[in-house]
């Protein structure tokens, strides 16, 4: 791909989109996550509203957008596989069950707009929060906590590892 095409659809959110212009999909979508996420993404400041569900599978839909690229193919069936090795490579410092719990949030709001899903013999029963401690917390069996934010910031820094 020229060099072009790739500083088009890596271009930083926070750049003010100017019409008319040529935008990629993934710049289009994380400026829709920051919105969503209570912030402009002209500014970087905190604004008055927020759309946290559909900023959280805005972030799900980019990781799937991303993994087509980093697996070079977009083949029926795939998507599990090419969504979970795309976390795998570029979420830095979340452990190896954190894959599965992240791809089986993805198929609850994606899927069923919803906060459960049934994988095999496990069940996870999501939980949505902001600025907890930890970024995914589980209590045994079935409950896990999301802190959002932090899910943001970990698509963000995947995206610039993609990048770089």
């Amino acid at each position: 791909m020229p060099q072009s095409n790739l500083n088009l659809f890596f271009k930083d959110p926070k750049t003010p989109k100017r019409i008319p212009n040529d935008f990629s999909v993934l710049y289009l979508l994380r400026r829709d996550v920051y919105q969503c996420m209570g912030i402009d993404p002209n500014t970087g400041c905190k604004t008055g509203n927020q759309a946290i569900w559909p900023g959280v599978m805005a972030i799900l839909a980019g990781i799937d957008l991303l993994g087509k690229f980093y697996a070079g193919s977009d083949d029926i069936g795939q998507a599990g596989p090419r969504f979970r090795d795309y976390i795998k490579k570029y979420f830095n410092g979340i452990g190896p069950q954190d894959h599965e719990t992240i791809y089986q949030l993805r198929n609850a709001l994606l899927h069923s707009f919803g906060l459960y899903s049934k994988y095999r013999n496990n069940v996870y029963r999501f939980i949505l929060d902001q600025n907890l401690s930890s970024f995914i917390t589980h209590t045994p069996p079935d409950k896990y906590i999301i802190d959002v934010r932090k899910l943001h910031c970990k698509f963000e820094e995947s995206i610039d590892l993609y990048y770089t």
